[in-house]
């Protein structure tokens, strides 16, 4: 969980939000696969005029937008020592942005709104593993991690949508619970 800050003019059209995401990794040595997605809520700063095929509305400023991703990303933990490590990841995923659920009931234009995108994603993490007291070189050992992550985000919108370049900046605090394979160490 963390924020969701828009930049250029996504910045101009949203407030920053809360955000949330998750993630799936498989791990291979120091490389990793991670398939991880997330949403933020977020406040419209202005009114923005939607143009449909055969109709047109508002999607008025103070109601909310819900931005959200999927994507699988490749990485590599580059320092681990002291039980902390530090991973850089690039990836590709889907993007949308919204109407809430609560605005997009009350217009059938908006309710038919939402903004596709092509995302391409950077960004690094640091992590701390609390040590696992009960670790068995021969068996399947518990993983617990808190860490800290930051994802820089450009979406490729569908078409051309007027006022939705820019890029998104995502902080979240994560924790991690998991497991690991007999004889791998983490």
């Amino acid at each position: 969980m963390g924020t969701m800050i828009p930049a250029g003019s996504l910045g101009n059209n949203f407030k920053t939000g809360f955000a949330v995401d998750t993630e799936l990794n498989i791990y291979y040595n120091k490389m990793f696969f991670m398939i991880n997605g997330g949403f933020s809520s977020n406040t419209l700063l202005r009114n923005i005029p939607v143009e449909m095929v055969n109709d047109e509305s508002t999607w008025p400023k103070g109601s909310n937008a819900l931005h959200a991703f999927i994507g699988g990303n490749i990485g590599i933990n580059i320092l681990e020592a002291d039980n902390i490590s530090f991973y850089p990841f690039t990836g590709i995923g889907y993007g949308f942005i919204e109407p809430n659920l609560k605005t997009a009931n009350s217009d059938p234009v908006l309710s038919a709104l939402k903004i596709n995108s092509l995302v391409w994603n950077a960004g690094f993490g640091v992590d701390y593993n609390f040590p696992d007291k009960d670790y068995d070189p021969t068996g399947i050992n518990r993983i617990l991690k808190v860490g800290l992550r930051y994802q820089f985000q450009k979406p490729d919108y569908e078409g051309d949508v007027a006022g939705f370049g820019g890029s998104t900046h995502w902080f979240t605090l994560r924790f991690v619970i998991g497991s690991s394979m007999p004889g791998r160490v983490i």
